[in-house]
């Protein structure tokens, strides 16, 4: 005697609503960045273009902080994980006799705060970095944002 699997019709509904519910998740994803229950890596050596919003010099003392805004936004297999407009912060660190570095050490993405290491960016003793300008930091180590 053969017997036939029969589907219950709630099945297929619910089947129905379960695939629109993960297509939505992901284009929400694609489209806004990651949600707060993704989790997703920025590799090392991914590259962030920034905007400084204040004048940084080799005239600035060690340890003295600036802020940069994301020029361009970072995206990691065509999903937006930074924005453009995401905010950062760093550091300016170095002596007169070996040069004055800076280096981002922070970056804010959906309401969150995130510490990052960049290769560091030598600033030239006679001409500063004028608010605006336009940079571009080198992540190395890899960042996991949820």
């Amino acid at each position: 005697m053969m017997r036939t699997l029969r589907t219950p019709f709630c099945a297929i509904p619910m089947l129905f609503l379960f695939v629109c519910a993960t297509a939505q998740e992901g284009l929400a994803l694609a489209k806004d960045g990651p949600t707060r229950s993704s989790k997703t890596t920025i590799p090392a050596t991914t590259i962030f273009t920034v905007q400084l919003d204040q004048v940084v010099s080799a005239n600035m003392t060690k340890g003295r902080d600036f802020t940069v805004t994301f020029s361009e936004p970072v995206q990691i297999n065509g999903v937006l994980v930074i924005p453009a407009g995401a905010t950062g912060a760093g550091l300016v660190s170095g002596d007169a006799q070996h040069g004055h570095q800076i280096e981002l050490n922070s970056i804010f993405v959906n309401g969150r705060s995130y510490r990052v290491t960049t290769s560091p960016i030598m600033l030239n003793p006679k001409t500063p970095f004028q608010t605006g300008k336009k940079l571009t930091f080198d992540l190395i180590f890899a960042l996991s944002l949820q």
